[in-house]
């Protein structure tokens, strides 16, 4: 077997994408972690950003490019349909799940600032509004701040995104075909940080919506979670 390293940070949905690749095609590797911005810059010279994939000592950068040299080196399982329509289509929904919510995760971070009155109670209909959305109890009585509304509207937002993700699944066990591809790989990375991570509410959010639990799971028993941290390791 060749000797595969994956350098990354703690949390990169990226990285994970690359992590679950691996354990569909059934190829031990090793896990390099570290953010310190001096061991990104060793690993990764020329872009100094992760993921990057080492294999018996040659390196690829960008999760994309990885995944089409993992195709190119170790071809079972494919990882895009051999349908042209049906692989553009795992492409497409590859490319909108990443950006979907790494937008959504910079606007999460942002919302974390602290403003004055943060610590001011919020109002208690807008709070019925959220928790009608997300799916728990986050009524006044449970005293959350203008800072805790503030993140938990934005992960409310994020919901929507999640039933644009059923609709997507349907009644297919995978994005678009019988087997996971690419799209699964990105998708399955990003609720798997929603699910682990620390995003207020985002965990009970997901799980509520049982197309994609009954999704989580099958994704598990194909790639035993690719490796990826216990939940507090994140």
């Amino acid at each position: 077997m060749p000797e595969i390293r994956l350098y990354t940070q703690t949390i990169n949905p990226y990285s994970e994408k690359v992590a679950l690749a691996l354990a569909l095609k059934k190829l031990p590797f090793k896990r390099e972690v570290s953010d310190q911005p001096d061991d990104v810059k060793r690993w990764s010279p020329i872009t100094q950003r992760l993921p990057v994939l080492e294999i018996d000592g040659d390196r690829v950068h960008d999760s994309d490019r990885i995944l089409l040299w993992l195709d190119e080196r170790f071809p079972e399982p494919p990882l895009r349909s051999a349908d042209p329509s049906t692989a553009a289509a795992q492409e497409r929904l590859a490319s909108w799940s990443h950006s979907s919510f790494l937008w959504y995760w910079d606007r999460w971070r942002a919302a974390r600032y602290p403003l004055p009155g943060d610590e001011k109670p919020a109002s208690p209909n807008v709070l019925a509004r959220v928790a009608r959305s997300i799916g728990r109890s986050l009524g006044a009585d449970e005293g959350m701040t203008r800072a805790e509304l503030r993140e938990a509207e934005i992960v409310d937002e994020l919901g929507h995104r999640l039933d644009d993700l059923v609709g997507f699944l349907g009644d297919r066990p995978f994005f678009y075909a019988d087997q996971p591809s690419v799209a699964d790989l990105s998708v399955y990375a990003m609720l798997r940080i929603m699910e682990s991570g620390p995003m207020t509410h985002s965990a009970a959010m997901l799980h509520s919506r049982k197309p994609l639990r009954s999704y989580l799971k099958r994704m598990e028993s194909l790639t035993g979670g690719g490796q990826i941290p216990p939940a507090n390791s994140l």
